[in-house]
């Protein structure tokens, strides 16, 4: 192997991906047909969010040597991160023909597994890989992840101690273990473990992300909020389909005997109220707490820059919510519009900010047009013109519009 292709694994293992990518493009200067070389660098792309120049280059290295499982397990990865499951799917079910032996292997089978949200498939995949070596960190990591979603939780702690025990020093393991205390409810014991996570590598962003988690955890209502995230992100798409439109249609029921029943409005309404406030808070609860993260010394320094711009435009989004608060307080009842423009805009911005690539493009554009829409047509009954009732009715279909996109956008 080039001297060049083995500095480029090294950089890989650091983290420093665009190093790698410098390495590798000499090496295949030198080497134009090395098929490792094309493979490495498709990693080394990919994490450098070059999406399309990452799949050309995996595509490459299958190309080059069509009977080399690694090749086709480089090309699973990528697919993977790109979230095209099922190609990555059939191409690491080659690797595996090829060779079945490698635990390797079946630790990208149980990854892309648990991106189909097929936690019993990727449990067992997870444990083919154990049964090769009963010791591979990954295994035990991806063992875990899958027996957390299955609701086995104690069973996902052991697997992690077992992977600690063997590799204390493993970042993933640690990262892992404090999301499995997230599920348990213990935010306190999981920034424990995410702390050694980032001390061991400062830009896992797993961990990154679930430091975030356990320090939004500190306040009850996000705990609350968290919780039902985690319950929900362990059923199937169809479940949780059927839980929302059980819900909702639930509500309705409920609404409808208040209505029809006055005596009863006294302890159905605030169900009905308390029922709206939590859908909202699922939906902005995000922006909304990083944005008191943004007070706390420790709490700012978590955020990334993304999800700082998140957060301004999602204050943006409360002035306007509570200027128009203050104004309807004060006897007019545009306020009442304006706020009702102000919420469902930053329910637009949480939904924005909740995207990556083409999808957050999209999405935008979409909330930048419901803006100009929505503040117009306040601004058009502020002079008098009735016709802002007209911008306001197209606001509303289009907030809409912008949920039923969401939603079918999250199910993909």
């Amino acid at each position: 192997m080039s001297h060049r292709i083995e500095r480029a694994q090294l950089l890989l293992q650091q983290s420093r991906a665009a190093d790698a990518e410098r390495e590798l493009m000499l090496a295949l200067s030198e080497d134009p047909d090395s098929a490792r070389g094309h493979a490495y660098l498709a990693l080394s792309r990919v994490d450098q969010r070059k999406d399309a120049e990452a799949l050309s280059a995996a595509e490459r290295a299958v190309a080059l040597a069509p009977d080399d499982p690694f090749m086709h397990r480089i090309l699973a990865v990528v697919l993977h991160r790109l979230e095209r499951e099922k190609a990555a799917l059939a191409e690491i079910q080659e690797a595996i023909r090829l060779d079945p032996d490698d635990e390797g292997h079946f630790a990208v089978l149980a990854s892309i597994q648990l991106g189909l949200r097929d936690w019993t498939a990727a449990l067992e995949a997870a444990e083919q890989g154990l049964a090769i070596n009963p010791e591979d960190v990954q295994c035990a990591n991806l063992r875990s992840m899958a027996l957390v979603r299955l609701g086995r939780k104690e069973e996902a702690m052991r697997t992690v101690d077992f992977a600690l025990e063997r590799a204390p020093e493993n970042a993933w393991s640690h990262a892992n273990q404090g999301w499995n205390c997230l599920h348990r409810n213990d935010p306190k014991k999981a920034q424990d473990h995410f702390r050694e996570a980032l001390r061991l590598e400062p830009d896992f962003e797993y961990a990154r992300q679930g430091m975030l988690e356990a320090l939004k955890a500190r306040n009850p209502v996000y705990r609350g909020m968290l919780a039902y995230f985690l319950w929900m992100g362990r059923l199937s798409t169809k479940l949780q389909w059927a839980f929302v439109i059980g819900t909702m249609f639930g509500v309705r029921a409920v609404r409808t005997v208040a209505e029809q029943q006055p005596s009863l409005g006294v302890v159905l309404w605030p169900v009905v109220i308390l029922f709206y406030a939590f859908i909202y808070l699922s939906w902005v609860a995000g922006p909304m707490f990083n944005l008191l993260l943004r007070f706390d010394g420790f709490g700012r320094l978590v955020l990334s820059r993304d999800e700082r711009n998140a957060t301004n435009w999602f204050g943006a989004c409360v002035v306007i919510l509570l200027g128009a608060l203050g104004w309807w307080g004060a006897g007019n009842p545009l306020g009442m519009f304006g706020a009702i423009v102000g919420a469902m805009l930053s329910v637009c911005v949480a939904i924005t900010f909740n995207r990556a690539g083409k999808k957050r493009t999209g999405f935008a554009v979409g909330t930048a047009l419901m803006a100009v829409i929505g503040l117009g047509g306040i601004a058009l009954l502020m002079t008098g013109n009735e016709n802002g009732f007209s911008w306001l009715t197209t606001f509303f279909v289009g907030f809409l519009g912008m949920q039923l996109a969401a939603n079918v956008a999250a199910s993909r």
